[in-house]
């Protein structure tokens, strides 16, 4: 996750924040790579990100722009420098495999099987009236600038466009810089989630399940 931050977007870094295109997927996966570190490693192995990008990118490829259903990023001059994800109860899961075929395609057999299960190890039930936030990322030359807190806050907005009563979240429970970002923006600890797989694996096994009520 990220550090808090302090400051507003400064004028020189003028940031938009709009929908995912399919053209963003390289950008997106490379920042997610860099900010979570340790979930790609454990899906992919140290020596094995760029294959596990290309089988993650082929994926979404073959899903189309319901993969980017959701998804928005920040952009400053040109550079994607964010990330978030709002899932909600109405897009469900991919049905149709496709991203199983990609992983096995890239990675083969083995290695498809260890990256869907490392990376399915938050899998999170997502409730009628909730949007769940995902893939909170900054890039790490461009933290500290307000950009986390501006993606929360678009977040939130579509959230309640869509008419939902609350916002989840899952955050390491020693990640304490973005607790307390999201403390901020209003959320409070609602549940611990804690899995010795995940401690394992992440290198993290407590993880406390917030949540922010928007009505």
């Amino acid at each position: 996750m990220l550090p808090v931050p302090h400051d507003p977007i400064p004028a020189s870094m003028p940031v938009q924040i709009r929908a995912a295109r399919m053209d963003d997927i390289y950008p997106i996966l490379r920042l997610h790579c860099e900010a979570f570190a340790d979930k790609f490693g454990a899906a992919f192995g140290v020596r094995g990100m760029a294959r596990g990008i290309e089988a993650m990118a082929e994926a979404w490829r073959r899903q189309g722009r319901s993969a980017l259903r959701g998804m928005f990023v920040a952009e400053s001059g040109g550079l994607v420098v964010g990330t978030i994800s709002l899932r909600t109860w109405e897009m469900g899961n991919d049905a149709s495999g496709a991203a199983e075929l990609a992983f096995h395609q890239v990675l083969g057999v083995w290695g498809a099987m260890r990256s869907i299960f490392a990376l399915s190890l938050l899998d999170h039930t997502i409730e009628r009236g909730e949007g769940y936030i995902t893939d909170v990322a900054v890039l790490a030359s461009c933290r500290r600038h307000g950009i986390a807190r501006a993606l929360v806050a678009h977040a939130e907005h579509e959230a309640r466009q869509r008419g939902k009563r609350f916002l989840g979240l899952y955050v390491s429970a020693s990640n304490q810089a973005a607790r307390r970002l999201y403390m901020h923006a209003g959320f409070v600890d609602h549940a611990t989630r804690r899995s010795w797989l995940a401690g394992l694996m992440l290198r993290q096994r407590r993880w406390i399940y917030m949540r922010k009520d928007l009505r």
